[in-house]
């Protein structure tokens, strides 16, 4: 009877054990969790306030728009200045 109830004992202490860590396992899903909950929320946050980058036209799309205008041109300040129009006019916006 005495091995019976100090095996009784043993696992009952043992069982203890297990539920302690068992509840400190659950505090730890419950922390990583809400973490989880946290990072998604700050990367929505962060995607929805990511500047767009605009849909710039194909290069030779520009160059042929530039050479429409400027029959002869090279690269300079002014062919800058053009391109810098054409850009502000196809997307309406004051590169210039």
């Amino acid at each position: 009877m005495k091995a019976a109830n100090k095996q009784l004992t043993e696992w009952d202490a043992e069982l203890n054990q297990l539920h302690e860590r068992n509840g400190d396992l659950g505090l730890k899903v419950q922390m990583l969790e809400q973490e989880l909950r946290e990072v998604r929320r700050d990367r929505e946050a962060n995607k929805n306030s990511a500047p767009t980058v605009a849909d710039f036209p194909e290069p030779a799309d520009l160059l042929n728009q530039l050479k429409a205008q400027r029959k002869k041109s090279r690269a300079d300040l002014a062919d800058i200045n053009a391109i810098l129009g054409l850009l502000a006019e196809e997307y309406g916006s004051s590169l210039v």
